[in-house]
């Protein structure tokens, strides 16, 4: 299949980083594709050249948003450093990009829900390459002589699932979501405290 041209990639690349604003600022269901077309500077209609309406373009955006955060866990594992700070990094990778864009909006639970709705195979998909990408990380760090996992009695798809675990309740407090540079802080203490745990 012959990659789409450059010109259609920026422009729907466009209409779907003016859908997220729209969607973050106003939720899905109040923005209309009359919306993303004038906040994208577009005519109505181009945005139907590339995608068949807002569930479209909502799956569509899921799909980019997975695919920024798989070439951000590239980088992550590639980065030096010790194995805290790149497992620090790979957590950022996996949620404080998205987190970033998403925490702090009053639709979060709309947003949410709609991700489950309009796009449960992609929400699927999303949490699959999740704990595919961490396991594979700490199976690597262990190969590597940086980690432990027996010490912690777990193997490795556990540790996952808890890493998981921790950073999504790390996304709530007593009074309301935490902001962004407040939520990296709470990732990175999660990562520090596993890789105590993980100590060869």
């Amino acid at each position: 299949m012959a990659e789409p041209a450059p010109e259609s990639r920026t422009k729907a690349d466009a209409i779907l980083s003016a859908a997220q604003r729209l969607f973050t600022q106003f939720g899905f269901r109040r923005t209309s594709i009359d919306d993303i077309a004038r906040e994208a500077g577009i005519a109505k209609g181009t945005v139907y050249l590339y995608f068949d309406g807002k569930e479209a373009v909502f799956r569509a955006m899921q799909a980019r948003n997975l695919a920024e955060v798989e070439v951000a866990c590239d980088a992550a594992e590639a980065a030096g450093g010790g194995f805290g700070d790149r497992l620090r990094g790979v957590l950022e990778a996996l949620y404080a990009g998205i987190y970033d864009r998403y925490g702090q909006s009053e639709h979060l639970v709309e947003l949410s829900s709609t991700r489950l709705t309009v796009g449960p195979d992609i929400a699927g998909q999303v949490d699959q390459t999740y704990t595919g990408r961490i396991v594979g990380f700490l199976k690597a760090a262990e190969k590597a002589g940086d980690a432990s996992l027996a010490a912690s009695g777990l193997d490795a798809a556990a540790i996952a699932a808890t890493l998981m675990a921790a950073a999504k309740g790390a996304k709530q407090s007593e009074s309301g979501p935490p902001d962004p540079a407040t939520y990296r802080a709470s990732l990175a203490r999660i990562a520090a405290l596993i890789a105590a745990a993980l100590r060869p």
